[in-house]
């Protein structure tokens, strides 16, 4: 029975894991709000709901050379970021 307890163990930790991993990108997700409120809804309207954009914002995305779209903010290209959500959920750009 060692071999099910090392099971339940791993089961136990990636459970904590995920959970954690929840609570970082809804708490990323409440700052973007804060500092980039007009894209972030407009990402929350173009994709139907605030879960889909937490997670949509967390994904690593091909059209960002693979980063994630915090990486994309972080590495100074906003701009590049508003070009592939705007194609995305089908805004016009102004």
């Amino acid at each position: 029975m060692r071999n099910t307890d090392a099971f339940k163990n791993m089961s136990a930790q990636l459970e904590e894991i995920q959970s954690m991993r929840e609570q970082i990108a809804f708490a990323a997700f409440s700052m973007l709000e804060e500092r980039l409120s007009d894209f972030s809804n407009m990402l929350i309207m173009g994709l139907g709901d605030r879960t889909r954009a937490v997670w949509w914002m967390c994904m690593r995305h091909r059209n960002l050379d693979g980063r994630n779209a915090y990486q994309v903010i972080a590495d100074g290209e906003v701009d590049r970021l508003w070009e592939v959500v705007e194609s995305l959920c089908g805004a016009p750009e102004l």
